[in-house]
């Protein structure tokens, strides 16, 4: 575990780093700052933020640099991310932050969460993949999921100004479950896609632009399989 102290945006902030895994998310947020297209969204953001995919919690020590006061609700299913992303918002003193240990997909109940190696390559077990299963049975945990819509329902958010989204491939089921009326609720989204055999980014940037978003697409520098999506309502 590492513990770092760092100042992004005139704000002071410390962050507990459980591996490698961590370090390199903090180096993607804040020093090659993979989500800038979403900083001018988030300093005007007034609906809440999503972050889906929490990991411990960076994401949400960025948007509070950017933006004081916006309502922030954080999903992160993994047992110890989960643990971690509670403490580095407390150990920051942040408020207006909900966090909820729960993935998000196209369905809500139960499922089975596939646990890696590092703290940031989770992913369901019915979430498509290129990875080769081994006969060495997976470490597993059973976790709760929730379809956007239920999310939205249930804590009764009319209207996103960002949803964020890092789900290792889930980012398929998730909007495949989504109707036109829950498009409308999203202001903007930026996310990083996963290519595997049989999905490809495109699907996803076919369903934004139908549903009357402007789309904006960022390829990995490094790998040709990922990229971010940037997309914006423009029927807001």
């Amino acid at each position: 575990m590492q513990k770092i102290n760092f100042e992004f945006n005139h704000h002071k902030f410390v962050a507990s780093l459980p591996d490698l895994a961590a370090q390199s998310v903090w180096t993607e947020i804040y020093k090659e700052r993979e989500y800038e297209a979403a900083e001018q969204v988030i300093r005007d953001a007034v609906e809440p933020v999503i972050d889906v995919g929490a990991h411990i919690g960076l994401f949400d020590l960025y948007v509070r640099s950017l933006n004081t006061n916006v309502p922030i609700f954080a999903l992160e299913p993994e047992i110890d991310n989960f643990a971690l992303l509670n403490k580095n918002i407390e150990d920051n003193n942040l408020k207006k932050i909900k966090c909820f240990p729960v993935a998000l997909g196209g369905r809500s109940g139960e499922t089975r969460l596939m646990v890696s190696v590092d703290s940031h390559n989770h992913r369901l077990l019915d979430v498509p993949s290129d990875e080769v299963m081994t006969e060495k049975e997976p470490i597993t945990q059973v976790v709760k999921i929730i379809s956007l819509r239920d999310f939205l329902d249930q804590h009764k958010i009319k209207m996103v100004s960002l949803l964020k989204m890092d789900i290792e491939g889930g980012e398929y089921d998730v909007f495949s479950a989504c109707m036109p009326n829950d498009f409308a609720r999203l202001g903007t989204v930026i996310l990083e896609y996963h290519n595997y055999a049989g999905f490809n980014y495109k699907e996803l940037e076919n369903q934004f632009r139908i549903n009357g978003f402007g789309v904006q697409i960022f390829p990995s520098k490094f790998d040709k399989k990922m990229g971010f999506i940037f997309a914006r309502n423009k029927r807001i």
